[in-house]
């Protein structure tokens, strides 16, 4: 039988463009200097000493009851990362408790949105994490450039790779045969039936596409195709990945890309980019993961090593750019396309699950998707790019304000001398919730400098750390806090958890480290994640604890034994809050045909806050309070006068 002819393609004319680069890879100790180090920083004490002044009486400016700061920012979507707290927020508390030219400190700093605050309302701030992945996304935010310098970098780069992109990604426009670089191609995992034990394509089987692109779904039931007998997807085994869709741009896309069946032509493209090796002078990791709690599905599925989660093809275009990167003369440039480089994170892996509405998400997990989304490297890299340049044009050029970064534990602060600090904002980890070291691996690898978990505050069994580890070793940052804290100074802390227990622990931490709790507040994000809309035990209202430093004799106060709080309390609870503004506690779901719900995740955020400010340990989980909420609003509507039976 004769294979397909080859469309006769048209190459697109582009003016090729070399880049002057360094003949040598720079690493990521090239750029340690005094304001930075992926390592302890050794400029730390010093820069603590010259200022810190002397500890006058302040005037504490008012604070809105509650926070609410939006997500849908240049700076909170340059790059991602696990968890942020939006600036907006931060800028309210740090302006509460301190005057400009103070110094404030984030010993769990994160991606340093703790640093954009300050500098925007001129405190000095000082940025600690144990992730080096954490402290070099943290320092390029804090370093802005000129975004037309930005621009002309990015421009010269995408212009130097485009020969390199029809290779890797080309495909061809089904209507004017124009030669294109794809948008993305999808790929689908083959399964086998447990009745008949024939393959099928998933993509084939489980598509249930919808008018609403929102609503549009793959099943997780469905028939077997051969056999007729009713599957659910999670149970079967999976074989091989098909390449099932690709998506372009061309004469008649507009703004939407067409999308065509992978032909001949697709995969001969794929056959070559998989069979080519990675040419000699490209560097990519081959580090193993590590046994962990999020890493052991994609370990499981074969994907032993950081350059396994990716295509060979998109694995070689990253590795293309991250050498681009470290080569670009101008340092501070380079610094800039690497932080360009790492915001990809999963999106162009093969953890990026396939969405009928286009994109894919950066999740906190290495969970590998039947059908995945592999996007083109250099397309997704100048999408970003556009929103780094946004964040640049946005903010000020690096500003005169000075500031410190140390890649080092929270536990041990000893760089920093006893009574030198204004104030403390930090967002610790929320016990097992986000395994930082793990997720933040992928990033690691391609840095070169891993975190050291010994001092990892989280609960995690695969590091063989149960909640008393967690405990001691938030206890053991927060007594490091008061340390460094200025007498009478205070400590906002931001916290988020459904577990009880857990919260009993960071309530026994505080006051163990010398700190009370005098006020609490719910910082409302307004975007919250999909997981915290659709999950059954998910908390969507951060906490914001503001605890007082005390010392000797007032350290902390003594809280009550654990007890479980009684329905009929909870019940009482939500009844008053209700009653006073019952619209604040409806979710109405605008992209999918969802019932309206009572927004017992608010509900359990202002119990949580009701019961840390009046001293009373938090004792109740989140699905306990849930249930009862449940059981309160049947009761109502089945009183209700005015309900009909269906």
């Amino acid at each position: 039988m004769k294979s397909p002819r080859q469309p006769l393609l048209i190459p697109q004319e582009r003016e090729r463009f070399v880049l002057d680069l360094l003949d040598e890879p720079c690493s990521l100790d090239g750029f340690i200097a005094d304001f930075y180090s992926p390592y302890a920083n050794e400029a730390l004490r010093e820069f603590v000493e010259s200022h810190s002044g002397s500890n006058p009486e302040y005037t504490i400016n008012p604070l809105p009851e509650n926070l609410v700061a939006g997500k849908n920012t240049y700076v909170y979507d340059a790059h991602t990362y696990h968890t942020k707290v939006p600036p907006e927020a931060i800028t309210h508390l740090i302006e509460h408790y301190t005057e400009p030219g103070e110094l404030v400190l984030d010993p769990f700093c994160g991606s340093g949105m703790m640093g954009v605050a300050a500098l925007r309302c001129r405190r000095i701030p000082i940025l600690i994490d144990l992730s080096p992945a954490a402290t070099f996304i943290a320092m390029n935010f804090l370093t802005p450039v000129d975004e037309r310098k930005y621009q002309s970098a990015v421009e010269k780069v995408l212009a130097a790779i485009y020969d390199e992109e029809i290779l890797l990604y080309g495909t061809h426009c089904r209507y004017c045969k124009q030669q294109v670089p794809l948008e993305y191609m999808v790929w689908s995992y083959g399964l086998i039936c447990e009745f008949c034990h024939k393959e099928f394509v998933l993509w084939d089987v489980a598509r249930d596409e919808r008018e609403n692109v929102r609503e549009s779904r793959i099943k997780k039931e469905f028939d077997c195709p051969h056999c007729g007998r009713h599957v659910q997807k999670r149970k079967l085994q999976r074989t091989r990945l098909y390449p099932v869709q690709v998506g372009y741009r061309c004469c008649n896309s507009g703004l939407q890309e067409s999308q065509a069946a992978p032909d001949e032509y697709d995969l001969n493209v794929i056959r070559n980019s998989e069979s080519a090796s990675i040419t000699e002078d490209l560097w990519y990791p081959t580090a193993r993961l590590p046994a962990g709690v999020n890493t052991r599905q994609a370990i499981a599925h074969g994907m032993k090593s950081v350059d396994a989660l990716y295509t060979r093809r998109n694995l070689r275009a990253v590795a293309r750019l991250w050498d681009i990167a470290r080569r670009w003369r101008d340092r501070e440039m380079s610094l800039k396309l690497m932080f360009t480089v790492t915001s990809l994170y999963q999106r162009v892996t093969r953890l990026s699950e396939f969405r009928f509405w286009g994109g894919s998400g950066n999740i906190a997990n290495y969970n590998v998707p039947m059908i995945f989304n592999e996007q083109n490297v250099f397309k997704v890299f100048n999408r970003k790019a556009k929103t780094v340049r946004s964040y640049f044009a946005t903010c000020a050029q690096r500003a005169e304000i000075p500031f410190c970064i140390s890649t080092e534990s929270a536990t041990d602060l000893s760089n920093i001398p006893d009574d030198s600090i204004d104030h403390v904002f930090t967002d610790p980890p929320f016990g097992s919730n986000i395994n930082y070291s793990e997720m933040n691996f992928l990033w690691e690898a391609w840095l070169g400098v891993f975190t050291d978990t010994k001092d990892e505050a989280i609960i995690n069994r695969a590091q063989n750390k149960t909640i008393t580890q967690y405990s001691e070793l938030l206890t053991k940052a927060l007594l490091e806090m008061h340390r460094v804290l200025k007498p009478g100074r205070w400590l906002t802390l931001v916290f988020h958890n459904s577990s009880s227990e857990v919260w009993s622990v960071i309530q026994k931490a505080i006051s163990s480290g010398g700190f009370r709790i005098e006020k609490t507040q719910t910082l409302d994000k307004r975007h919250g994640t999909f997981k915290q809309f659709v999950s059954e035990n998910a908390v969507g209202y951060d906490l914001i604890l503001h605890c007082r430093k005390y010392s000797g004799d007032e350290a902390g106060i003594k809280l009550p034994h654990r007890r479980v709080t009684s329905p009929s309390v909870i019940r009482e609870f939500i009844e008053r809050t209700l009653k006073q503004t019952p619209d604040e506690f409806i979710v109405r779901y605008l992209h999918v045909k969802r019932p309206n719900e009572l927004d017992s995740r608010k509900l359990y955020s202002l119990w949580l806050k009701e019961r840390t400010e009046s001293g009373q340990i938090v004792d109740l989980d989140y699905e306990q309070f849930r249930r009862i909420i449940n059981q309160v609003v049947e009761m109502e509507f089945r009183d209700s006068p005015d309900c009909e039976s269906e």
